[in-house]
């Protein structure tokens, strides 16, 4: 079969990628799932722009703010009056995105497996496990973060990965305006456990960064610290998530996006908003390259260093906090607790964007200079050069 893009995975940023192309072109979708949305996987909990990037797409519950609450009980409260976050339906979201790609054109192909690549006179040929094989001129990977296309390619792995799990929980949240988090190395170490309100039910999690350790023993105590052990159990998710940028996004003929290429955000791992920027810079650099019959590495760099202008500093500050923050133990949590804990740094820390973590760093820390003391190399690469002097 020959097409102009093959896309490699169907989730919501493959589809995305192909809806951003746009009509006029032939661009097919390789699901190895027989249909999109499967396995669930998300905390399905995404910013109003993520919302209107789809549109569309129900929403079950909206956000306000957070409790923050650290290993020695004291609870850091983030309320405001503007929506933070939208809580949607992952699978219903997933089928939003696959209708934007059918409407411009796009094929689906459910039931198959990437295998192997070569490449050819006209670009690159995928074969799949039941042996079929599509031409094309540009082949996407976005088959998730073990991306059997990327390796295939030779594009480099996101740099570390995080393992997750949460349950539904059929009970009515007593709070349904704010989210409740939980760090501390004996509730979830190396990242964070989360209790989301999703209007008539609760989504309770966690994630760890224990390489090669299940999150699934961590998750009963969390239970039993909110009284849900007993409570009955809707459903259950688990998955990983790729943390870390992958060092190159592109070649002749391909590129990755989304968690094939590690673009979660490392702080709080949600993918969606950098995966669908992404799909949609893609979408456009490859519409111009096969356009201007010209898909080489040379045309498609043009997609890495637009997305990287976009959020990629975004990410890279993301990471030099998380691998800060991976390496404090609970009493260091605490003390960054007690630290926070005022009201100016609480409202500067309710000024946060989800999608843009990072951006309240300068205001935190004008607010709570006695942060510096935890990493001052960390702390003063968010600073300008003057309010680094005004420090020392």
């Amino acid at each position: 079969m020959r097409a102009d893009v093959v896309i490699v995975g169907g989730g919501p940023v493959g589809c995305m990628t192909a809806a951003a192309i746009g009509k006029g072109f032939s661009v097919k979708i390789l699901e190895e799932h027989e249909r999109t949305g499967v396995p669930e996987q998300c905390a399905g909990l995404v910013s109003p722009r993520v919302v209107d990037m789809v549109g569309g797409v129900h929403v079950l519950n909206k956000i306000y703010g957070a409790h923050i609450h650290f290993p020695d009980g004291r609870r850091l409260d983030l309320l405001g009056d503007e929506v933070k976050a939208c809580v949607v339906e992952r699978r219903r979201f997933d089928e939003r995105c696959l209708e934007m790609a059918l409407a411009v054109g796009a094929e689906l192909h459910t039931g198959e497996r990437f295998s192997s690549y070569c490449r050819t006179d006209k670009g690159i040929s995928l074969r799949t496990a039941s042996s079929k094989v599509f031409d094309c001129m540009i082949g996407v990977g976005a088959d998730g973060y073990r991306s059997t296309f990327g390796r295939a390619v030779g594009l480099p792995s996101p740099q570390e990965t995080v393992r997750g799990i949460q349950v539904d929980i059929s009970k009515i949240p007593e709070d349904n305006s704010s989210v409740d988090v939980w760090v501390g190395n004996k509730v979830a170490p190396g990242f964070f456990a989360w209790s989301i309100p999703c209007g008539d039910f609760m989504r309770v999690g966690l994630c760890i960064s224990k390489k090669g350790e299940s999150p699934y023993p961590y998750l009963l105590p969390l239970l039993k610290m909110n009284g849900l052990e007993g409570a009955k159990r809707i459903r259950s998710y688990s998955g990983i998530i790729p943390i870390g940028h992958s060092k190159k996004t592109f070649d002749d003929n391909v590129l990755i996006v989304g968690d094939a290429a590690g673009q979660a955000k490392p702080l709080s791992g949600g993918g969606l908003f950098t995966g669908l920027t992404a799909a949609s810079i893609a979408g456009d650099v490859i519409r111009k390259a096969i356009l201007g019959e010209d898909c080489s590495s040379k045309t498609l760099r043009e997609y890495e260093a637009r997305w990287k202008r976009d959020f990629g500093k975004e990410l890279d500050r993301g990471m030099i906090v998380r691998k800060t923050y991976v390496g404090m133990d609970d009493g260091t949590l605490n003390e960054v607790g007690a630290v926070l804990d005022t009201e100016r740094c609480r409202a500067a820390l309710s000024k946060g964007d989800i999608d843009r973590p990072t951006a309240i760093a300068k205001s935190v820390l004008r607010a709570a200079p006695g942060l510096i003391r935890f990493s001052p190399d960390l702390i003063t690469s968010f600073l300008p050069r003057r309010r680094r002097d005004d420090m020392s």
